[in-house]
C-alpha cells in the first residue's frame, strides 16, 4: 500500500465538502418558517444556526430564532427590523433576498424533513473536519498515538450525541427541566432522585446514586470495600440498570465467585474450593439463569488505562448499556504511555479523568481507593479526608468520599496483619458459626458535594460477602 496517496490534499476535501450541503434545503426551511413560524419550536429541537452552510442563512436563521425566544413574530418585515437594528440586514443580501425566501416552497408541510437534511450534512461536515484534524495530529509526528486516539474518538462522540448541544444555557430551560423533574418524583411518589442503592440509610444521605458525580470509596486493607463495591453494583443491575466493573486487582473467576457468593448466599471459601452441599447446588440453576439476565459487565484487564476505560465507557453509553460505573482500584490504573511524571501527578490526571468521564456520559462513576498506613499510627483509625493517597486531587474531583471501617477488626487481628488484602480477608472464613455472624460496620460520608456528611451503620456478613441494612437493630438484605 503506498501511504503518501492516504493524504487528503485540499481538492479531496473540497470534493467531499461539496456532498456535504444542500443550499436548496437551507432556503426551503427558511422559506418553511416565514409561511408558518410556530414550526420554529420544532425545529429547534433538531438544528441551530451553526448547522446551515451559508453564511448569510446562519445569521438569518439567527435572527428568526432570537425573535421567536423573545415572543417576537417570525414574518418578514419584523426579522428586517432586527436585521437593520444590528447592521446585519446587508450581510443577509437585503430585504429583496429575505421576501424571496417567502416564495421558494408553496407549503411548510416539509419543515421537518428539510431540518433533518440540514443535520445531517451539518454532522458530515463536522466528520471531515475531524478527519482533517486527526490527519495533521498524526503527520505531525509531536503527539503519541494513544493521545491521538483518544482525541479522535472524544471528538466523534460529541457528534454522535449532539443533537442541540449548548455550552451556555438560560437558566429558565433549567426551570423548566427541573419542574418536570419534580412532577415526575412527585407522580412516583419517590424518595430518590438517583439510582437506589439498596441501603436506605445510605439513599437518605444522598438521594441515590446521580449521573455525572464521581465517588470515591476508600478503606485499609480487609476492611470490605471490594465487597461493598460489589454489593452496590449487583443492587444497580438488580434494577435493570447496565453496570460495568472493572477490575485491576482480581481475575474474572476471583470476581464471579464474589458475585455468586453475594447473589446466592453461598459461603465465599466454600465456592472457592468448589465444594458446595447438595441444598446450594439446587440454587445453581435458578442462580445462573438470574446472573444470565443481569445487565452486569467485568472486565479483569490488569493493565488498563484511562483510555482504554473511556472507549470501552463511551462505546457502551451510545449502545444504552452503560448506567454505573465501578472501577476497583484508582491507583492500579495504568498511567497513558509516555506520561512522565510524578505518582501524585499521574493519580491527579487519572482522578480528574473520571471526573470528566462521568459528566459526558452523565453517569454515577465509584472508584475504590487506597488510604495511606497513617491510618494505623492513630488511636482512633476512623479514616479521614487526609488519609488517602494522593488525597489533593481525588478530594478535589470527587462528589461524594466514603470510606469504611470495621471496629472488630482491629480487636480481632493483631497490627502486624494490617496488610492482608481484601481478598485473603474474604478467604479467611474456616466455614465456622461465628465467622458467619454479621458485623457492624460505619461507612463514613467524608465529603458531600451536595449534601450531608456523616456516619451510615451497615452489617456485613464476610463469609457471604453480603453488606445489609440495620434497622431496628435487625439485618436486611439490600435486595433479593
Amino acid at each position: 500500500m503506498d501511504t503518501d496517496n492516504l493524504n487528503l490534499t485540499d481538492e479531496t476535501v473540497d470534493n467531499l465538502t461539496e456532498k456535504t450541503y444542500s443550499i436548496k434545503s437551507e432556503e426551503a426551511l427558511i422559506g418553511s418558517i416565514f409561511l408558518k413560524p410556530e414550526i420554529m419550536s420544532d425545529v429547534l429541537e433538531v438544528i441551530n444556526e451553526e448547522d446551515f452552510y451559508k453564511g448569510n442563512h446562519k445569521i438569518l436563521f439567527n435572527e428568526m430564532k432570537k425573535a421567536h425566544e423573545s415572543g417576537k413574530i417570525i414574518e418578514v418585515l419584523v426579522i428586517v427590523e432586527l436585521l437593520k437594528k444590528n447592521n446585519l440586514l446587508e450581510e443577509v443580501g437585503g430585504k429583496d433576498t429575505i421576501y424571496d425566501f417567502t416564495e421558494v416552497v408553496p407549503t411548510a408541510a416539509n419543515a421537518m424533513t428539510y431540518a433533518r437534511i440540514i443535520k445531517e450534512k451539518s454532522i458530515q461536515r463536522q466528520l471531515i473536519g475531524v478527519g482533517e484534524d486527526i490527519v495533521k495530529l498524526a503527520g505531525n509526528g509531536y503527539e503519541d498515538i494513544e493521545s491521538i486516539l483518544d482525541k479522535a474518538e472524544k471528538k466523534i462522540f460529541e457528534i454522535s450525541k449532539k443533537k442541540q448541544h449548548q455550552e451556555i444555557i438560560q437558566v429558565g430551560e433549567l426551570a423548566d427541566k427541573k419542574l418536570y423533574l419534580l412532577d415526575k418524583y412527585q407522580e412516583s411518589k419517590s424518595e430518590l432522585s438517583g439510582i437506589p442503592t439498596g441501603y436506605a440509610a445510605l439513599d437518605h444521605m444522598t438521594s441515590g446514586l446521580h449521573g455525572s458525580d464521581l465517588m470515591i470509596l476508600a478503606a485499609r486493607p480487609a476492611m470490605g470495600k471490594t465487597a461493598f463495591a460489589l454489593n452496590l453494583a449487583i443492587s444497580v443491575a438488580k434494577q435493570n440498570k447496565h453496570v460495568l466493573v472493572y477490575s485491576l486487582e482480581m481475575g474474572n473467576e476471583q470476581l464471579f465467585d464474589r458475585i455468586l457468593s453475594i447473589v446466592a448466599k453461598i459461603r465465599l471459601k466454600a465456592l472457592k474450593d468448589n465444594m458446595l452441599s447438595k441444598k446450594e447446588m439446587n440454587k445453581m440453576g435458578d442462580i445462573f439463569g438470574e446472573l444470565t439476565e443481569m445487565p452486569l459487565y467485568i472486565s479483569d484487564s490488569s493493565s488498563v488505562n484511562m483510555l482504554e476505560i473511556k472507549s470501552t465507557a463511551r462505546r457502551l453509553k451510545s449502545e444504552g448499556k452503560l448506567d454505573f460505573l465501578l472501577v476497583d482500584y484508582l491507583q492500579l490504573i495504568s498511567p497513558q504511555e509516555g506520561y512522565r511524571k510524578s505518582r501524585e501527578q499521574e493519580i491527579s490526571e487519572i482522578s480528574r479523568s473520571l471526573k470528566l468521564l462521568a459528566k459526558e456520559l452523565n453517569i454515577p462513576i465509584l472508584t475504590l481507593s487506597q488510604l495511606s498506613r497513617g491510618v494505623e499510627q492513630r488511636n482512633n483509625k476512623r479514616p479521614m479526608l487526609s488519609d488517602l493517597r494522593e488525597s489533593g486531587a481525588i478530594e478535589q474531583d470527587a462528589d461524594i468520599v466514603m470510606f469504611l471501617y470495621r471496629d472488630s477488626y482491629y480487636k480481632k487481628n493483631n497490627l502486624d496483619e494490617e496488610e492482608s488484602s481484601d481478598n485473603n480477608n474474604s478467604n479467611n472464613d474456616s466455614g465456622k458459626e461465628e465467622d458467619e455472624k454479621a458485623e457492624e460496620v460505619e461507612l463514613i460520608i467524608g465529603k458531600h458535594r451536595s449534601g450531608p456528611v456523616g456516619t451510615v451503620k451497615l452489617a456485613f456478613e464476610a463469609s457471604y460477602q453480603r453488606f445489609l441494612n440495620i434497622k431496628d437493630d435487625k439485618y436486611l438484605p439490600a435486595f433479593e
